[in-house]
């Protein structure tokens, strides 16, 4: 397994989600309310498959929370909350959206490989798991921080390959400003499957995964080719 990821490579993709933190924000800002009650529900029905129906609050750890989307989202469920992301700018938008829908969440400041002390029921991490140097090492630490019969729920999919930029042009410009920004330094730049998901969940120290992006419509990840939400339990 690899070790901790260099720290270069880190810095150069937090640069490039500092400089779309307000396009982030614009854009889940506006984010229809029906969207958010679909992801909402399948937070609610991938945790009670995962863990079984406990009541909340359950201790959640959302990893790359970005402008707080899924955050607020758990929060609303009634769990104790906390996100972190490496991009202070997106920490910004996270905060200001959580006073707008009433909800208390915890912020950290940090990258994906160092979550913060535990331990955690649940760990969550949307649209993120690409975007790490090392993934399997953050994976594995994600892990450490959970309590023995914790687990986490991963959505993700294939996000630049040729065929999807050319069904939707608009998302050209931003996948180009990805590549200059980040460079080489991603082993899964053009997104990650399920199937390689699965396949680094094992040696991190997770069992089985479970799928459930048949709990959304299609409609709301027609932006991703091979989206998916996988969630795995902690090997005791």
């Amino acid at each position: 397994m690899s070790g901790a990821p260099d720290p270069a490579a880190v810095a150069s993709v937090t640069r490039t989600w500092e400089g779309r933190a307000a396009r982030y924000d614009r854009y889940y800002r506006a984010y229809a309310e029906a969207g958010r009650d679909v992801w909402r529900a399948l937070y609610r029905d991938a945790i009670a498959a995962l863990l079984g129906p406990a009541e909340p609050p359950l201790r959640v750890l959302d990893v790359g929370t970005g402008t707080g989307f899924a955050a607020v989202l758990l929060a609303e469920l009634g769990h104790e909350v906390t996100g972190m992301d490496a991009s202070e700018r997106m920490l910004t938008g996270a905060r200001a959206e959580a006073a707008r829908r009433g909800v208390t969440i915890r912020w950290r400041h940090g990258d994906g490989h160092t979550p913060p002390e535990g331990p955690y029921d649940l760990v969550t991490c949307r649209y993120v798991l690409w975007t790490l140097p090392t993934p399997e090492a953050a994976l594995a630490a994600w892990a450490r921080a959970l309590r023995p019969a914790g687990a986490v729920l991963i959505a993700d999919g294939l996000w630049h390959t040729a065929r999807q930029l050319l069904r939707f042009p608009r998302l050209l410009p931003g996948a180009a400003r990805d590549y200059l920004g980040m460079g080489r330094t991603l082993p899964y730049w053009r997104g990650i499957t399920a199937p390689q998901t699965a396949a680094l969940l094992r040696p991190a120290g997770f069992g089985p995964p479970r799928h459930f992006e048949h709990l959304m419509p299609p409609r709301q990840h027609r932006d991703s080719r091979d989206f998916f939400i996988i969630g795995a339990g902690r090997e005791k």
